[in-house]
């Protein structure tokens, strides 16, 4: 091990400046170190929130420690055992802060821990040998500890997502790119220097922000938000939009320091080079793909966001219809943005798409006239407002086959006017997805395009023998004693409309705010105050006497019939 001997000769020869500022850096890390842990053992040890504020604080103070004291290092091969010493001691704190909050996982610390320093006296081999043989075996050794090092803190930052399906997938994802990183790195087909491990720190910092907004930031944001009463279903779609784009955020950060840190420029350039399609309009490659794929998510959450984040600044007696159709307005223009950049960003443009749609022929024109008329139509509900967010309509259809409802027709509340298709959300909480262009070519009635009040009619039925001002009485008081009665607005009123075959029809005729039925837990117009009439009705008519009748007939006969009454042995008793 000639390495050792000469390492020693050379630090005997060194100038004592150098070798004070050198193991005394080294001395104080591992004092305040031990010293860190002692405390924090005792005072902080179910604290994860300190314990990583402690040691990223020490990073930070340990790295400008270690900028300012290698200036006044003379040597040079000094100053750059130096530099990577520091470097190694940031990055070992930076990984204690991150393994703070994964305490089931403190083995993997150990490995970092063995992986640095052994990487270190890898190192100094490499500086004071003077075999080639054993050189040639140690340096593929020294990034192969980097990289064993390294790899418990990506995987203990994965570890801090709260999402289980998502940290699967990143798991598997960062193995195979560690893997092939490590790969490129030990055939020299990437080069990593200084700046990796200032990536390094960057991307903890990073993930550790994210891990939070995810885990309490989101939490937090979400009981804010609630002061401004939006609703929970709202409230659910930005919430979640907003963690996939902070996400989307975190994976461009992940790019850019790979790309200004990591010298990854040559692994871009090969994924450039990689053709998926070539032709004198379009030029397809890996890269462009990944690059429009990330667009297309990256602007589709933000709208996401946008969307439901402008109800904020609407009050809320105006949320559900003025902001609900800007809602649609956003979307829909967004996705149209949205698709053209993703385009773009693959190579693909109008002058590439317009000649490949003629040339698939007639069958693709009609496929997409259909799209085209069902997007277009879109754009006319939102711009006419004939139907808006939040509206009650009827159209002719049936839904609820399977939970046995037989009606005709469907009715139900608009909760979402998309690209294609309009959402509507009926009272048996069945939704349902209606092409656009339905509304414009059909008739479409709408409970509350210019008001919400509608009149509701019931019909009463009672014997011939009822006194019809009693009756009307009666049904009046039932009226202004309904709960849903809107009386302010108009009053009710009884309508003695029809000589029915076996009773007289008396019509209820009632005003309501079709909303408040909505809102209504228990919110069907069969199941709430149809109930509530019907059996209140009821009551107070027979309290006050008054028969409500079954269907009756009276047969008459144009002869005379003979009527002969016989006993049990068939023997004739009587003849009328």
């Amino acid at each position: 091990m000639d390495f050792l001997k000469n390492f020693i000769i050379y630090l005997e020869n060194l100038n004592h400046t150098d070798l004070i500022i050198a193991f005394g850096y080294i001395l104080a890390f591992f004092l305040v170190w031990f010293l860190t842990i002692f405390v924090l053992k005792r005072k902080f040890s179910q604290l994860p929130q300190i314990k990583a504020i402690t040691y990223s604080t020490q990073a930070v103070i340990f790295t400008a420690l270690g900028i300012v004291s290698y200036k006044h290092i003379q040597d040079p091969v000094l100053k750059s055992l130096y530099r990577d010493t520091a470097i190694s001691i940031t990055a070992i704190l930076l990984a204690n802060a991150v393994f703070s909050f994964c305490s089931k996982r403190n083995f993997l610390k150990y490995l970092t821990y063995f992986g640095l320093l052994l990487a270190l006296i890898v190192e100094i081999a490499i500086i004071f040998t003077s075999h080639q043989q054993i050189l040639q075996i140690l340096l593929p050794l020294r990034k192969l500890l980097i990289l064993i090092s390294l790899y418990p803190i990506i995987d203990s930052l994965i570890e801090l997502i709260s999402a289980q399906r998502l940290k699967k997938l990143l798991k598997i994802f960062n193995l195979a790119i560690f893997s092939i990183i490590g790969f490129l790195w030990e055939i020299n087909k990437i080069n990593f220097d200084i700046t990796a491990f200032i990536g390094l720190a960057i991307i903890i910092a990073a993930t550790l922000i994210y891990s939070w907004f995810v885990s309490h930031g989101s939490v937090l944001l979400k009981k804010f938000l609630k002061r401004y009463f939006l609703s929970d279903e709202d409230l659910e779609v930005f919430i979640e939009s907003l963690n996939k784009l902070s996400f989307l955020i975190l994976l461009y950060v992940y790019w850019i320091i790979g790309i200004f840190y990591l010298n990854l420029n040559d692994l871009i350039s090969y994924l450039k080079n990689i053709v998926l399609l070539d032709t004198n309009l379009v030029r397809i490659s890996i890269y462009n793909l990944l690059v429009s794929f990330f667009i297309f998510f990256f602007f589709y959450y933000l709208l996401g966001v946008l969307k439901k984040g402008i109800k904020i600044f609407f009050p809320p007696e105006h949320r559900e219809d003025k902001g609900g159709s800007l809602e649609a307005v956003i979307y829909n223009l967004g996705m149209l943005l949205n698709v053209t950049a993703s385009l773009s960003a693959i190579g693909l443009s109008w002058k590439a798409i317009l000649p490949l749609a003629g040339a698939l022929g007639i069958g693709l024109g009609f496929g997409l006239q259909t799209i085209l008329n069902n997007y277009v139509s879109g754009f006319i509900l939102m711009f006419s407002r004939n139907i808006k967010v939040g509206d009650f309509i009827e159209l002719s259809g049936s839904a609820g086959k399977y939970i046995n409802n037989n009606d005709d027709y469907i009715f139900g509340r608009v909760e979402d006017i998309s690209i294609l298709t309009t959402r509507i959300k009926t009272l048996d909480g069945i939704d349902i997805l209606v092409p656009n262009s339905t509304f414009v070519g059909n008739q479409i009635i709408n409970y509350s395009l210019r008001s919400p009040y509608v009149r509701v009619r019931f019909p009463f039925g009672v014997a011939y023998s009822s006194d019809p001002d009693k009756v009307k009485e009666i049904l009046l008081k039932l009226a202004y004693d309904c709960p849903w009665a809107k009386n302010y607005y108009k009053p009710p009123s009884v309508w003695f409309t029809e000589l029915g075959d076996s009773a007289l029809i008396f019509e209820l005729r009632i005003w309501i705010d079709i909303r408040e039925l909505w809102r209504n837990p228990y919110a069907t117009i069969s199941y709430s105050l149809t109930d509530w009439v019907y059996t209140n009705g009821f009551k107070r008519l027979k309290e006050a006497g008054i028969e409500i009748p079954f269907p009756q007939n009276d047969i008459w006969f144009r002869n005379n019939l003979k009527v002969v009454i016989e006993n049990e042995q068939g023997r004739k008793i009587a003849e009328l």
